[in-house]
């Protein structure tokens, strides 16, 4: 048996070496494959990719119908880009309309009237007119209440006291004003 190579192949690496369990690598063979499987995945998921896309292109028919579909569009822009130069030439060229300006040298003439009308005169500048009471009339003078409005303001406006104002409507001192209410201001004489 000392005669038998493989024998003498096992005490050659005993007696040379002496085993270390630093130096066997664990598990380098488990790392290769996995780099293997890592770069197949890689290259279907790229493979795939590619397929994915070539898929879901657009077929020469949905491609003529967009290609359609965006020259009409054009079409119709160039359309309306010609509408609205036409529009501009003539609203530059085109003169204001007769009947209008007519129109509006009769308002300028009216606005002119009444602002002549308006315009106080020296003389009714000198002398400022006294506030004037009403007239007394024949007939019965009535008053619609407004917002805001007291017995008392009524009473300064036609020149008649409060007191006269309750006994011509009826009205005692507690009794409040409504808006809408029509009193009596003089009664006939």
């Amino acid at each position: 048996m000392k005669d038998d190579p493989e024998l003498h192949k096992n005490d050659a690496w005993s007696d040379d070496s002496t085993y270390s369990p630093k130096q066997r690598r664990i598990g380098s063979g488990k790392s290769k494959s996995l780099l293997i499987l890592l770069g197949i995945l890689l290259v279907l998921i790229f493979a795939g990719g590619i397929l994915y896309f070539l898929s879901n292109r657009p077929t020469d028919g949905e491609a003529s119908s967009l290609q359609s579909k965006v020259t009409a569009l054009e079409e119709k822009i160039a359309g309306l880009e010609k509408q609205l130069a036409e529009l501009q030439g003539k609203i530059s060229a085109s003169s204001p309309d007769p009947a209008l300006l007519q129109r509006e040298d009769a308002l300028a003439q009216k606005v002119e009237a009444l602002k002549k009308q308006k315009k106080p005169t020296a003389e009714s500048k000198a002398k400022p007119f006294p506030p004037s009471k009403p007239a007394v009339s024949t007939e019965k003078q009535y008053h619609t209440v407004q917002k805001g409005e007291t017995l008392y303001r009524i009473s300064k406006k036609y020149g008649v006291s409060v007191e006269k104002l309750r006994k011509l409507n009826n009205l005692s001192a507690d009794q409040p004003l409504r808006i809408g209410q029509k009193l009596l201001i003089s009664p006939r004489s």
